[in-house]
């Protein structure tokens, strides 16, 4: 029977094929792949027989998740009598190559019973691995100080071989969470190998992953690791360089750190000064991951040239959840290490492990080079080793700094920095590194290779580039000239006369400098010097914005109101162009305009609405800045002050309107007077005057008009006078007096009601006095008769007023029926 993983495999890819079925029948599954990756993703561990026994071994690649390791294809493994035998056991079933899926599997024949080699222990080794990686056939082990060092071979032995069994290495052997048992071999089940370390890229100015070992191992020596530390910064600074910061104890971030992936230029001594102030108060933690150190680089967001990692110890955790025991080291703790070194290799990131101390002396090495490369540092080849063994932190500072500088030789870096444009004269504080497109051109007199040479600044935010010129092998050391293309609205701010200042990056000392033109500057450069020079712009400063604002008066028939107060109809829309040559637009009166730059013109003109009876007698700028101003629209205004404030002033004519006036008078007979309206005399006295026997009517110019009635009969009561108007009732005062506004229509009625009693007699109504300003004869309300009961008028508006009621009455019953067949019972 089948082990229990390889029936829940079994399980899975028959879950496997019925859910692509039905994918494919609803036309969801995705497109077919060929090729190997295809015939791999359905290969599978041979079966065994009766008489065969299958050995098979997962190989891992990259870290791919914290507690995952993705597979490796290509790796040649061997079944081996023993760990000192040469030769596999037999050169076709005694070697295996590992598929796409990792699955390096050996068919043993002859296990069955009573076969020749039932109960068989072969050891498993590696022979070879693929292209691009290299084996690492021994690892240290043994506790996490470094003493009492072992370096066991790394090979496993097989449990005795029956017919009919499948051992896995992640399983049945290899496999162990044993970590106390010497010579402390417990491994992951997945055979590792390292990739083969990428190489720096020949620049000067990289951008660095700088992974600190926080163990407690480090003990008092954090001072030193974290000197080492400053000093690989300060090595970088005046190249175009960028600094990542990681730590780890037994996670990463350390315990009470945390990780900076985000690159921090340092191509200045401020930028690397606020790179060290990252660690600077870091603490111990405890045990040694170096697997999720290295992971968290691989996890960044940025591609690195180089991961730089400094340690003084060798790794007693791997993985996350942790695992290992934390005091000693196996097998696994490396295990983890090499598969996330490789996932940063996969980046194209070089690893340079750099082991301190006694912790790390002597067959650690082994682990050193596991993780980042067979090539040990061995005093003159900064540029290509992989790993370094130092006694001291000391030691490890001098060692980065050769690292740092490997590719710097003979080169010339341009450090852009841009000045505050508040500073004056040399003043260079608060300078910043510049941003992308500032244009630098090396030339020289001498026959140097690769010159002459444009470099452009980029977006990394070192500000900086590097010429990388060739010399002839006689040359030993030549003039450069770098040129600046100087950009617009910016002026070179020199340094003591000088166009840069320039420092040689081996020592920190001065190198002299020639100007050359406005912006160019020349050094003599040495054929295996490092030259970093800094250029100052400062930006000119930009001229403070100016605003504008227009405000608004009218003069109508010689009153003069401010915008907003003048009377309905009356209306002007600002329009201004500008700023920044925009076309005219409209501006609300008396609100700013920003934006306009000193020396800037902008025109004012507007738009008015007036009452047809207005004429716009003119419309002028008025006033300037508090001067008076006798300037037509349109009107072009120059703005020489950060405030320029205008007035426009309309003036309007207007015809006068007039009011329309009618007398009303009522005669009510109940009591059988027979008096008619017209045995009144009724006036209007005001601006005009009007009148007339039973009343009046005619145009009157606006004002107050006294209302009165003269000479009726005696035996009647009069009514308090009462005016409407088309928009309803207009007030009277207790003197009788109504105001009339220009355009207003008014009717005014007074009614006389016979008081009960003898009757009244008539008397002659006698001419009007004083004679009125407009003549008019008697209004509409002096042919109004009126006998004390209702008339025919009255009677047809009373009729209409009901069967308008009723239909209301009617409309409403029948909505709120409509309402309650749609809604239910009305409630109220």
């Amino acid at each position: 029977m089948a082990p229990p993983h390889r029936r829940r495999a079994a399980v899975a890819v028959r879950a496997l094929v019925a859910l692509t079925a039905l994918l494919c029948a609803t036309g969801l599954a995705p497109a077919a792949t060929s090729g190997p990756a295809a015939r791999a993703a359905v290969a599978e561990v041979p079966p065994p027989t009766a008489t065969s026994s299958v050995v098979t071994v997962r190989t891992g690649g990259d870290r791919i998740a914290d507690a995952e390791v993705g597979p490796l294809a290509g790796v040649t493994l061997g079944l081996f009598a023993d760990e000192g035998a040469t030769d596999p056991v037999d050169p076709d079933w005694g070697v295996c190559v590992s598929d796409a899926d990792g699955d390096c599997s050996f068919t043993v024949p002859g296990t069955g019973p009573g076969g020749p080699n039932e109960g068989a222990v072969y050891t498993v080794r590696q022979i070879a691995a693929p292209s691009g990686w290299y084996t690492n056939p021994e690892l240290r082990t043994g506790p996490g100080s470094g003493s009492d060092s072992l370096s066991p071979v790394y090979a496993f032995p097989t449990p005795e071989l029956e017919g009919g069994q499948t051992y896995s290495s992640t399983s049945d052997f290899m496999y162990s969470t044993e970590y106390r048992e010497s010579p402390f071999t417990a491994s992951t089940g997945i055979w590792q190998q390292s990739r083969v370390n990428p190489p720096l890229d020949a620049a000067c100015g990289i951008d660095v992953a700088l992974v600190l070992d926080l163990s407690a191992s480090v003990g008092s020596a954090l001072p030193q690791l974290k000197a080492a530390a400053d000093q690989f910064t300060d090595t970088l600074a005046g190249t175009p360089s960028r600094l990542s910061l990681f730590s780890f104890d037994r996670n990463s971030p350390s315990t009470g750190t945390e990780n900076h992936p985000e690159p921090t230029s340092v191509s200045t001594q401020a930028g690397a000064d606020a790179f060290k102030s990252l660690y600077a108060d870091w603490e111990l933690g405890s045990g040694t991951n170096w697997d999720q150190g290295l992971y968290a680089v691989a996890k960044a967001p940025t591609r690195y040239d180089l991961t730089v990692v400094l340690t003084d110890g060798n790794p007693t955790r791997f993985s996350k959840p942790l695992q290992g025991d934390g005091s000693r080291t196996h097998f696994a703790d490396t295990e983890g290490g090499i598969f996330a070194a490789n996932a940063v290799k996969a980046e194209g990131t070089r690893v340079v492990a750099v082991g301190v101390g006694r912790g790390v002396e002597g067959v650690s090495g082994l682990n050193l080079r596991a993780i980042s490369g067979p090539q040990a540092f061995t005093g003159d080849n900064p540029e290509t080793a992989d790993h370094y063994q130092t006694t001291d932190f000391t030691a490890a500072g001098a060692a980065l700094n050769q690292l740092a500088l490997s590719n710097c030789e003979g080169t010339l870096s341009v450090i852009k920095q841009i000045v505050p444009e508040s500073n004056t004269g040399e003043d260079v504080s608060g300078a910043q590194n510049a941003g992308p497109g500032w244009e630098f051109t090396a030339s020289s007199t001498e026959p140097l290779g690769d010159l002459p040479d444009t470099r452009t600044t980029g977006d990394g935010g070192t500000g900086g580039v590097t010429f990388e010129p060739g010399f002839p092998p006689t040359t030993a050391e030549a003039p450069v000239t770098v040129e600046e293309t100087q950009q617009p609205d910016h002026t070179l701010v020199t340094q003591g006369g000088a166009n840069a200042v320039c420092v040689n990056l081996d020592d920190g000392t001065p190198v002299p400098v020639t100007s050359s033109g406005t912006t160019g500057f020349t050094v003599d450069l040495e054929r295996q010097a490092s030259v970093s020079c800094t250029v100052y712009n400062r930006p000119d400063q930009a001229p403070e914005p100016v605003d504008l604002t227009v405000d608004k008066r009218w003069t109508i028939d010689g009153t003069s109101y401010a915008e907003g107060d003048q009377p309905n109809g009356y209306e002007a829309t600002l329009t201004l162009t500008g700023p920044d040559g925009a076309s005219a637009t409209p501006q609300p009166w008396g609100t700013p305009r920003p934006g306009y730059a000193p020396g800037d013109t902008a025109t004012v003109d507007e738009e008015t609405t007036l009452p047809d009876r207005c004429t716009l007698a003119s419309r002028q700028v008025t006033e300037v800045n508090g001067d008076p101003a006798t300037d037509d629209l349109p009107f072009r205004a120059t703005l020489d002050r950060e405030h320029t404030r205008l007035t426009v002033t309309n003036t309007v004519t207007c015809e006068e309107e007039q009011a329309h006036l009618r007398l009303v008078k009522k005669v009510v007979n109940r009591h059988g007077g027979t008096a008619t309206p017209s045995d009144w005399q009724l006036t209007a006295t005001g601006p005009d005057q009007l009148g007339g026997p039973g009343g009046a009517e005619g145009e009157v110019a606006p004002g107050t008009y006294q209302l009165a009635e003269s000479d009726g009969p005696e035996g009647y009561d009069a009514s308090g006078w009462s005016c409407v108007g088309e928009n309803g009732p207009i007030p009277v005062t207790d003197e009788d007096e109504v105001t009339l506004a220009a355009g207003q229509r008014a009717t005014c009625t007074v009614t006389n009601t016979d008081r009960e009693g003898p009757s009244p007699s008539p008397t002659p109504t006698p001419p009007p006095s004083p004679s009125p300003t407009h003549t008019h004869g008697p209004g509409p309300g002096g042919e109004l008769p009126d006998t004390g009961g209702p008339g025919a008028t009255e009677l047809l508006a009373l009729a209409v007023g009901l069967t308008a009621a009723g239909a209301l009455a009617a409309l409403v019953t029948g909505a709120r029926r409509r309402f309650r067949d749609r809604n239910g019972p009305a409630t109220g």
